[in-house]
């Protein structure tokens, strides 16, 4: 196996093997070694300071594991030394316990593979139930796994709007009941107008209390998103 550490700052893209959530239970974990070595490696990676957020294994000609995580502390980014860290935590553990060596043998064979650590980028997911509550005020994306239905929503105008929506952005309000609390346009969160997006941001600064209301709060059952990320935030200087 051999190492390297990153920062990353943008999408994930072109990898499988997603992270466990909320939604995954035992079941899932022991079918899916992935899901399985997640729990495995963030009861290390926990008492250093971090959490990990996802994991990803690339099995196809460069074999890849690559491990994204984030700091417990709120607002505090992670840096190379902190990828430096905990890839050294792991890397051991990987090669010598034998639950861990197990798992790697399922996703990789026999094969040498590169473990390499990174930070979860601007689009971080969110994959648990606490992610929700520390996010809260942060806009983000959800897609969900089928239209919801008004008592889902918890909002039958915003339904009778918007009947077949299955992907969400607004912001983030929290959890209450199991399901998500979001709050998006009336016009249906992600088919507004997008190249309005920065001008809008810029208004909504200094709006008044009536064109708040506007906006509308919906619920999203937690157990059927099927994936959530945050919407990544630039500030450009004039």
């Amino acid at each position: 196996m051999t190492q390297s550490t990153q920062q990353t700052e943008s999408s994930q893209q072109g990898m499988a093997q997603p992270a466990d959530s909320s939604r995954a239970g035992s079941e899932a974990r022991s079918s899916d070694p992935v899901l399985h070595l997640i729990e495995l490696l963030d009861s290390i990676v926990q008492p250093l300071g971090y959490e990990l957020v996802h994991a990803e294994a690339q099995t196809h000609r460069q074999k890849l594991l690559r491990l994204f995580i984030d700091s417990n502390t709120p607002d505090q980014g992670v840096t190379i030394d902190d990828c430096v860290k905990v890839t050294r935590a792991v890397d051991e553990p990987l090669d010598q316990d034998p639950a861990l060596s197990e798992l790697v043998g399922k996703i990789f064979g026999s094969a040498s593979y590169e473990l390499e650590v990174s930070s979860p980028g601007v689009d971080r997911p969110l994959r648990k139930a606490k992610d929700y509550l520390r996010f809260a005020g942060r806009e983000a994306r959800l897609h969900v796994f089928r239209p919801l239905s008004a008592e889902e929503l918890a909002n039958p105008e915003y339904h009778a709007r918007n009947p077949k929506q299955k992907n969400f952005l607004g912001t983030l309000l929290g959890l209450e009941n199991q399901s998500v609390r979001l709050q998006v346009n009336p016009t249906g969160g992600m088919d507004s107008d997008k190249k309005n997006k920065k001008s809008k941001r810029k208004k909504d600064a200094g709006s008044s209390p009536e064109s708040c209301q506007a906006n509308l709060k919906i619920s999203i059952p937690l157990s059927l998103v099927s994936k959530a990320n945050l919407e990544p935030q630039f500030d450009f200087e004039d």
